[in-house]
């Protein structure tokens, strides 16, 4: 890989993510190290860092997701640990300017856009490296993002800020429902890397493959996402899963489940999804997939639900909890972003790609982004999945890996 790559989009098959996403890590890591010993004593450090862009989901082993999380913490720490970081080759290629986090001083936890220009210090890392946050990373990466499109949309942001503000207090119960119409691609046996376990799954992890890999990931990375970033055991953290499937008879991938996950603050959510929804989301004209998320908090909750493929089929609601004197009382109900409706993940052929493809390229180019689905996120629905699969092979609940 020529050492002028800026980054490279992760369109692979799910096995092998793990492998592809190491190799590029390094590859940072190496710029970084090289561009170290290169710098005199008072230079600052610069060099071109690498940015990723992976397909959802990011790995579908727990072991391989931890793996990479702590690759890009370790990066973290590299560029933590030198006080004299520059670390982004600009637009311009003069590498004089630094992608660092955004802070503010009111002690409040780092903003989630990441600007090409900010002077401010890194912030430390959380104490427990499976809440410990690689949004900013450094130390040879620019970005690592995972290619959950709707988390990256407006939506998304509004209802990450709205949480993140403390207006729906502690979560305690998320009810999230997903439906595809993808019968014909779970029911179809040559469709091997959507319907079974791949013969190089090289940690044996896996036990079953079908509608929570290919779809349900995509409404766990939205809930973990909105919900994160509060910090003192508020996040949604999963603990424990039951879960129920039915499969296809012609294939053996699941096609819809039922899951109550407890997360270790003691909140609760049940998740449940379907392949069965009649139509095609392919067709002429295409059938949309079908999203309800529910999210309840001590002092209120916010709703999002519609059909993705109509935006005028819902929008974003937050359920005040309280009386704030203003004369909005309890259960008062203000939408966020009326002016754009429902809108989910993006699946537009036409234009200039997602929300979430041109974050990545703004990260290649040193510009501000909006990170909507980084490693913790990633890693957060890997766990949930794999033990969604493995409660509905064992008929228990299952703790999760």
């Amino acid at each position: 890989m020529g050492p002028t790559v800026d980054g490279a989009i992760v369109c692979t098959p799910h096995s092998t993510h793990f492998a592809v996403g190491k190799e590029l890590i390094r590859e940072g890591r190496r710029r970084f190290r090289e561009a170290k010993k290169m710098m005199g004593e008072e230079e600052k450090i610069c060099y071109r860092p690498m940015n990723i862009l992976m397909e959802k989901p990011m790995t579908t082993s727990v072991s391989q997701a931890r793996k990479l999380h702590q690759l890009l913490l370790e990066c973290r720490d590299d560029s933590e640990s030198e006080d004299d970081y520059d670390g982004r080759w600009n637009a311009e290629g003069d590498g004089t300017t630094a992608n660092k986090v955004s802070t503010n001083t009111s002690g409040e936890e780092p903003s989630e856009v990441l600007s090409s220009s900010s002077s401010s210090k890194r912030a430390k890392p959380l104490p427990n490296n499976n809440n410990k946050n690689s949004n900013h990373t450094g130390g040879g990466m620019g970005c690592f993002l995972i290619n959950h499109s709707a988390n990256y949309r407006p939506q998304a942001k509004a209802a990450h800020s709205l949480i993140r503000s403390g207006k729906l207090g502690t979560i305690r119960h998320v009810s999230a429902f997903f439906a595809s119409p993808l019968s014909w691609i779970f029911d179809d046996p040559s469709n091997t890397g959507w319907n079974q376990i791949p013969p190089d799954d090289e940690e044996g992890e896996m036990v079953g493959n079908g509608f929570a890999w290919g779809q349900s990931s995509h409404l766990l990375a939205w809930i973990y996402h909105v919900s994160s970033g509060r910090g003192g055991g508020e996040d949604l953290v999963p603990d424990r899963v039951y879960c129920s499937m039915t499969t296809s008879e012609k294939t053996g991938a699941d096609v819809s489940h039922a899951a109550t996950v407890h997360c270790t603050n003691g909140a609760t959510f049940s998740l449940s999804g379907t392949s069965l929804l009649p139509g095609n989301a392919h067709s002429d004209p295409p059938v949309g997939k079908r999203v309800m998320i529910k999210i309840f908090g001590t002092k209120g909750a916010l709703i999002y639900s519609g059909d993705d493929r109509d935006v005028d089929s819902g929008r974003l609601e937050w359920l005040r909890g309280d009386d704030d004197g203003s004369g909005s009382g309890i259960g008062t109900v203000e939408i966020q972003c009326s002016e754009l409706g429902f809108q989910f993940e993006d699946l537009d052929q036409e234009g200039i790609g997602p929300e979430s493809l041109q974050t990545f390229i703004d990260s290649c180019l040193g510009r501000e982004f909006y990170v909507g689905a980084d490693s913790l996120v990633g890693l957060r629905s890997v766990q949930t999945i794999d033990a969604m699969y493995r409660s509905h092979l064992s008929g228990n609940c299952e703790n999760v890996r």
